[in-house]
């Protein structure tokens, strides 16, 4: 029995011999290369690294493009030259802001004033002095920089919106992410000085455009010039959004806001259109306007200003946001109404003598003179006054407020846009609870042609008009079709809606 253990066991010690061995030589090379660091190439590696410093570079993600219908781009991504200086790498510094504020055309003082003094890790950080340089500028400090130490040039990827102010409102706007937002959106990756949709479609697509930062590990010399890159993690674009909008009928509603007679100054409203068949908002205008580019880089303190205070507000959707008494446009509405609810044929005729009489009181039509003897059809061709007066009170303003509502007309839209207003369409009910009174006879006349309390929305008119094109199918306004990854792949469809 002991010559079969000491038999077993020799296999077991060969193992172990062997494994002994592995792990000496291993040790063995650990030591080698400790001496090669430490005692061969202590000199090199000593001087390499009070010379050199290893620096993480964040790399900001491009925004995903927003085109039109037919593919156009509507806002894309360009590249924006940044100059900045690293403090700790500026050996001279007054002599550096000197030579930059002759290369930029500006005053040093402004320049070091921008810097400060920064201390500890801070020191190490660059400190960005121009954000968005022009190409002359930039062809300077290029050839001038390796005589400056400390001072860099980088490029970021910067929003630009290929039609400037053109459906600005509706396209939205970023900014740089505020303290109160950053608290609640750290998790998911935002840092001090990035964008983030703030309006619009911007903001409500956020996720979908915003893509994802990498960054980049490069180690620079003394003079913070880059010497190498150690590792990389590229940024991933932000996907596609394919609008409803038609670039060439924005445009051509547009320019016909800007057609006024010399020395006039540009008219102001709102103007939407609509696919009656699928919702598609084919059109979006609102004006005044602002250019969106001047939010790309972060807006300055004057041009914010000029436009809070703007007496126009010129940063209010005026397609969704402003309320409007409807007028005469009321007219079709109440027609289907007065039809749904017999009061009425088309041959139904009721003379017009220029005006109308309720109680005590006179209501005149716009035309003086009167229409004479019109029917349903050259009511609403002549737009006669008086046709819809007589017709309106006979329909009370309970049935009035009933079909203007089914019409869409008094509540939101369910365009994905925030801040949408609701309305009005007074009611009995309503002024009860709102003035605390009744509502009289004589309000109902005001109110047949779209006087009076009642408040739509251009968009909601947009809406309402469709139902009476397309056979009474009143639609959710549709502003997106698709949402696309960077490669065109379609990730979502939005169908249409039908209320």
């Amino acid at each position: 029995m002991v010559t079969q253990l000491g038999k077993s066991d020799a296999p077991i010690e060969g193992r172990l011999r062997l494994i002994g061995a592995v792990i000496s030589a291993v040790f063995a090379i650990f030591v080698l290369r400790l001496y090669q660091l430490q005692i061969v190439e202590w000199e090199t590696l000593h001087t390499r690294s009070e010379q050199n410093s290893v620096r993480t570079v964040r790399l900001a993600a491009p925004r995903g493009d927003i085109l039109d219908r037919e593919g156009r781009v509507l806002a894309t991504t360009r590249p924006a030259y940044e100059l900045q200086v690293i403090p700790n790498g500026l050996q001279e510094p007054k002599t550096t802001f000197a030579a930059l504020a002759q290369l930029l055309e500006t005053d040093s003082a402004l320049l070091e004033e921008r810097v400060g003094v920064r201390r500890g890790a801070a020191r190490f950080q660059p400190v960005s002095l121009v954000d968005d340089l022009d190409f002359d500028h930039l062809a300077k400090l290029e050839t001038h920089r390796y005589a400056l130490p400390g001072v860099v040039t980088d490029v970021q990827p910067r929003r630009h919106y290929v039609e400037g102010a053109m459906a600005a409102p509706r396209m939205g706007l970023i900014g740089e992410i505020p303290e109160a937002q950053l608290e609640k959106r750290s998790r998911e990756g935002y840092r001090s000085g990035d964008t983030i949709g703030q309006a619009g479609l911007e903001a409500l697509l956020e996720s979908h455009l915003r893509g994802r930062s990498g960054g980049r590990n490069v180690v620079v010399d003394v003079a913070g010039r880059e010497v190498e890159v150690l590792d990389e993690v590229a940024a991933l674009p932000g996907g596609k959004v394919v609008l409803a909008l038609d670039l060439d009928l924005q445009q051509e509603a547009e320019a016909a806001f800007l057609d006024v007679p010399d020395g006039e100054p540009p008219k102001m409203g709102a103007a939407v259109a609509m696919d009656v068949r699928t919702g598609d908002v084919l059109v979006m205008v609102s004006r005044p306007s602002y250019d969106p580019n001047a939010f790309a880089g972060g807006i300055d303190s004057e041009t914010w200003n000029a436009l809070t205070t703007d007496e126009w507000e010129p940063l209010q959707n005026r397609a969704i946001q402003n309320h409007y008494p409807p007028g005469s446009i009321h007219k079709p509405i109440l027609a289907a109404a007065l039809l749904a609810d017999g009061i009425v044929t088309p041959a139904t005729r009721v003379y017009c003598p220029g005006y109308f009489r309720h109680g005590r009181r006179t209501y005149r039509c716009w035309k003086r003179g009167g229409h004479g003897s019109v029917d349903l059809h050259e009511a609403i061709k002549q737009s006669c006054d008086v046709y819809f007066y007589t017709n309106g009170v006979k329909l009370g303003i309970d049935r009035i407020a009933h079909y203007a509502r089914s019409f869409g007309l008094g509540h939101r839209t369910g365009i994905r846009l925030a801040n949408e207003a609701p309305g009005l369409i007074p009611s009995t009910e309503w002024k009860k609870r709102r003035f605390g009174v009744v509502w009289y006879p004589g309000e109902t006349v005001s109110a047949s042609i779209g006087q009076g309390f009642n408040l739509y929305t251009p968009l909601q008119l947009a809406v309402a008009y469709a139902a009476l094109a397309n056979g009474g199918k009143v639609l959710q306004p549709r502003l997106l079709l698709r949402l696309e990854a960077r490669d065109g792949t379609v990730l979502e469809k939005f169908p249409s809606v039908v209320r």
